[in-house]
C-alpha cells in the first residue's frame, strides 16, 4: 500500500507541473527576436567579441533599420571574417565592378562562363562526314564584358574565346587541305586504319546579349547575335597504315571565313548551369572548291 501511495503520489506531482507549464505559455505572449519584412542589404561581422548581423533599408540610404549582436564568452576561440550579401542579388556574383544610377539601374564590368557542347556541320557539301557525336567546343562566352542592368534584363557586350572541332573517326576517308586553301576528302590507302581526321577553328568572339529574370523562379533566360572572328583553323589526321606505324600529318594553310555571326540562346538555373544553342547562318569556310557547312552547337554552359 504505501508502495502504491507513493506512485500516486509522484503522478500527481507531475501532472501539477505540467498543469503549471501549459498555463504560463498560454498566459505569456511570445518573444519575436528579429522581424524585418524588406531587407536590401543584411551584413553579418564576427569578431573576437562575437557575431553582429545589420539589416539596412530598402531605399537605398544605407540606413540601420535592425540589429542584433551575439556575444561570445572570454574563452572562446574565433576566426574573424566580414561577408556582404545583397539579398536582391540571389544569383552568384560575377560582377567585377557595379556602379549604381539609381534603385532600379546600374552598369559596370563582369564575365561570363563556360560553354562545352556538341558540334554539328549542318548542310554539308559535297558530301557528309563529319560526325556530330565526335564534334565539340569549348568557350568562354565573355572574359570581359560591359552591362547595363535595369529592373530584371541585363544588357551586355563582351570579349571571349571560341574552340571548335569538327572530326570524323571512320576509316573510309579523311581531310585534306586543296591547292585553294579549302579542304577535302581523301580515301585512306589501302590497309590503313583510320583513327580521326579532324578540322579546328579558333574564334574571337563579341557576344551582345540580353539577359532577363524569369520573375519567381531561379532561371534567366540570355539570347543575342555573336559576332566571330575566326583567327586560326588547321587540319590534322592520325591513322595507321598497312605495317601498323602510326602516321600524323597536321596542315594549318587553310582559310576558312574570317568573320561569321552566330545566334546565341540559353536558358540557366541560379546563373549556374544550363543548356545553350547557338547557330550561324554563314557557311564555315571561304574558298569556292572546298567542303563547307554551317555550324549548329547545343550543349552546357557553367556559369552563364
Amino acid at each position: 500500500m504505501n508502495i502504491i501511495y507513493a506512485h500516486t503520489k509522484t503522478i500527481l506531482i507531475v501532472i501539477c507541473m505540467l498543469i503549471s507549464l501549459s498555463a504560463r505559455a498560454l498566459t505569456e505572449p511570445t518573444d519575436t527576436i528579429l522581424q524585418v519584412t524588406a531587407p536590401a542589404k543584411v551584413i553579418i561581422t564576427e569578431n573576437t567579441s562575437g557575431t553582429n548581423l545589420e539589416i539596412q533599408s530598402i531605399d537605398g540610404t544605407e540606413e540601420i533599420i535592425a540589429s542584433l549582436l551575439t556575444e561570445y564568452s572570454m574563452d572562446s576561440s574565433v576566426k574573424t571574417h566580414s561577408r556582404e550579401e545583397r539579398l536582391s542579388q540571389w544569383w552568384y556574383n560575377r560582377n567585377l565592378l557595379s556602379i549604381e544610377e539609381n534603385n532600379d539601374c546600374n552598369w559596370g564590368i563582369s564575365i561570363d562562363g563556360i560553354c562545352i557542347g556538341l558540334n554539328k556541320a549542318v548542310d554539308q557539301l559535297p558530301e557528309p562526314g563529319f560526325q556530330w557525336s565526335k564534334s565539340f567546343e569549348i568557350g568562354w562566352l565573355s572574359c570581359l564584358n560591359v552591362y547595363y542592368e535595369f529592373s530584371r534584363s541585363r544588357l551586355s557586350l563582351g570579349l571571349g574565346l571560341n574552340w571548335r572541332n569538327y572530326k570524323i573517326t571512320t576509316s573510309d576517308k579523311y581531310l585534306v587541305a586543296n591547292d585553294a586553301k579549302g579542304i577535302g576528302w581523301m580515301p585512306y590507302e589501302s590497309g590503313a586504319k583510320g583513327m580521326f581526321s579532324r578540322l579546328k577553328i579558333f574564334s574571337l568572339q563579341l557576344p551582345l546579349l540580353y539577359e532577363w529574370n524569369i520573375p519567381k523562379s531561379s532561371i534567366s533566360f540570355k539570347a543575342g547575335p555573336i559576332l566571330n572572328f575566326n583567327t586560326y583553323a588547321s587540319v590534322k589526321t592520325v591513322w595507321n597504315d598497312s605495317d601498323g606505324n602510326r602516321r600524323v600529318v597536321f596542315n594549318k594553310n587553310i582559310e576558312p571565313r574570317r568573320c561569321t555571326i552566330d545566334f546565341f540562346a540559353s536558358l540557366s538555373l541560379c546563373k549556374t548551369i544550363g543548356i545553350y544553342v547557338r547557330y550561324s547562318p554563314v557557311k564555315v569556310m571561304d574558298s569556292p572548291n572546298t567542303i563547307n557547312f554551317r555550324p549548329l552547337t547545343i550543349g552546357l554552359g557553367l556559369g552563364i
